[in-house]
């Protein structure tokens, strides 16, 4: 038996020997195998990674995801030259390409509402050329079904105020509860997370809402001091014609605050309409971003939507109740802001729904009243062509302020002030070429001071003609009364007029004072007696107009609102004026005249 064994154990230790060493070389060769895997897995995320972060040499946009075909969109009859950037290849047509990005400017009357220069190209590529129809309306039907759920829930995804001692917000956001109902996650370090909700009825019909929500240049009329230089890029699927009861558009835009010390907040979205069965309207807006798998914040955007806008239901009687959700992710750098300015920005209430809200409410009412639908003859010596042309010229002025005071990408405001004084910082720009505004080159100057005062007891001293001498220049040593007046709003204070002072026989001032719970402006522009004629006569004309004034806001202290944020704008046209001199003169004017205000008021 032991002879067997052995040679057994002789002659099968061999094979056995073999089988072991194969094995062990099959589990090397497995586990370098395992390693390339890995290896290629990685360098394929990073392609994909590289893919999507990087811009497609034909459009301008993302490289859509690998795997994906591009497929045509739902509606789509613009050229996609119109985003394309001129290129050296001898190939292209340079001049017919141009046609077709300026077939796509706004036309000269549209740059009176927008305020764009000129000179100026359109805007960049959007962040949705490329991707396919379905992908589109996948991000919208989420977005609509999250805004429909945040616009109609109640507690524990909204909480109301423990205290109505004027708090900032009347609903706040539980925003656990918004993460673990969206099943998404926390904003990335470099995004601040603002959300608000507001309701209010406006007394005009939803398809007027919708109507002005849609049209980028009645948004931009009616939100002006909210809004600036925002387009439509693209159409995806426009719908029933004019009535907006299913269309999706692309759009761009800057959110700002009438001061030169909040920087514009740049965004891209998509904007749905859509009628719901019961006869409801809403508007979403979402950005491509928000959704999007792997899409990294655009480079273009320092705003992210999440799934906001507004909810209109009609009460059938020309009025519409509105609910407003706003719910973005900013990407702001402290030193941006300043200090004064950051606490009414942070909290949310510079850019919440309150403030959306009430500028829809305040147009409402001013058409209503400036058309003299509630006004009787016996309340206006004015007649209602001279109210309604008179109206049209404030508004062009009011947008025009507007324009001049904010901080947007077509400003670049530099501080002309550079000494140690900090309680009163003045900023100035140099416009040329700006629509409804005399030729020239004109020196803007801006400032925004920290007032102990309410807001409304600023705006009440800023309107009154009685105070006009102790602050204004050219009121100095006169007297000044008002030629005419008539109401915007049920609120008295609301109102256009035209003043005359004393001492000049030939000049006259259009002004126009509002005033909501979030804000007020008092503006006003120099005018001839002629033009006041023909617009008495309801003639309508393209006068130029150079706006000065104030724009007032609330200040935020914790979680109510004390004190005020004032904002001076004041401008002149250089004419044999060095720049050093223009600069002063204006830094100067703005300076005397907020201090006079400060001594007044506090």
């Amino acid at each position: 038996m032991n002879k067997v064994n052995k040679w057994i154990s002789k002659h099968k230790s061999p094979a056995v020997q073999s089988d072991e060493q194969l094995i062990a070389e099959l589990i090397s060769r497995n586990e370098e195998l395992v390693k390339e895997i890995e290896e290629l897995k990685t360098q394929n995320q990073i392609l994909i990674n590289a893919l999507q972060a990087g811009n497609c040499p034909k459009c301008g946009g993302p490289v859509p995801p690998p795997g994906v075909q591009q497929q045509p969109r739902v509606g789509v009859d613009r050229p996609q030259p119109e985003f394309l950037e001129v290129s050296s290849d001898d190939s292209i047509d340079q001049e017919a390409l141009r046609r077709d990005i300026l077939s796509f400017m706004p036309t000269s009357t549209d740059r009176s509402l927008s305020l764009m220069p000129s000179g100026d190209q359109p805007g960049p590529a959007h962040d949705l050329v490329g991707v396919p129809a379905e992908e589109v309306s996948g991000i919208v039907r989420r977005a609509k079904d999250e805004f429909i759920f945040m616009a109609t829930a109640g507690y524990p995804l909204w909480i109301l105020p423990s205290t109505d001692i004027n708090p900032i917000h009347l609903e706040t956001l539980n925003f656990g509860e918004y993460l673990r109902m969206s099943q998404r996650g926390i904003p990335t370090s470099y995004f601040l997370s603002e959300a608000s909700r507001h309701s209010a009825t406006i007394r005009v019909s939803p398809i007027t809402i919708v109507q002005t929500l849609m049209d980028v240049d009645q948004w931009l009329h009616i939100f002006c001091s909210m809004v600036t230089n925002a387009q439509i890029l693209e159409i995806l699927s426009p719908g029933e014609e004019e009535s907006y009861k299913e269309r999706t558009q692309i759009m761009s835009a800057e959110f700002v605050l009438p001061t030169p010390k909040v920087p514009a907040r740049e965004a891209q979205f998509v904007r749905y309409s859509h009628q719901q069965l019961d006869g409801s309207w809403i508007i979403v807006d979402v950005s491509v971003d928000e959704w999007r798998q792997f899409q990294r914040p655009s480079t273009r955007s320092i705003c992210r939507k999440r799934p906001s806008g507004c909810l209109i239901r009609d009460l059938q009687n020309g009025s519409s109740f509105v609910t407003w959700v706003e719910n973005v992710d900013v990407r702001e750098r402290t030193e941006d802001l300043h200090p004064k300015l950051r606490p009414i920005v942070e909290s949310g209430y510079a850019f919440g729904a309150r403030r959306w809200i009430s500028n829809l409410q305040a147009q409402a009412e001013r058409f209503i009243y400036s058309t003299g639908i509630n006004t009787s003859p016996s309340d206006s010596p004015i007649s209602p062509e001279g109210r309604r042309s008179l109206a049209i010229t404030a508004k062009r002025m009011v947008i025009s302020f507007c324009s001049d005071a904010c901080n947007s990408t077509y400003h670049n405001w530099s501080s002309s002030n550079k000494t140690r004084e900090k309680t009163m910082e003045v900023k100035t720009n140099k416009r040329r070429g700006d629509p409804g505004k005399p030729p020239g080159l004109h020196r803007t100057a801006g400032c925004t001071i920290e007032l102990l005062s309410s807001h409304n007891r600023v705006f009440d001293y800023l309107r009154d003609i009685q105070n006009r001498p102790q602050w204004e220049r050219i009121s100095t040593n006169s007297i000044v009364h008002e030629l005419a007046t008539f109401s915007t709003g049920p609120d008295p204070r609301n109102c256009i007029s035209v003043l005359a002072i004393s001492r000049h026989n030939d000049l006259l001032l259009l002004q126009e004072c509002s005033t909501d719970e979030t804000g007020s402006f008092v503006i006003f522009a120099p005018i001839e007696k002629a033009e006041f004629q023909s617009m008495l006569c309801g003639v309508d004309q393209e006068i130029q107009l150079m706006p000065f004034g104030f724009y007032i806001l609330p200040n935020v202290s914790g979680s109510i609102l004390d004190g005020t944020l004032l904002t001076m704008v004041f401008q002149i046209t250089v004419k044999n004026v060095s720049k050093k001199k223009a600069v002063e003169a204006v830094t100067q004017t703005v300076k005397e005249t907020l201090q006079k205000i400060m001594e007044a008021v506090n």
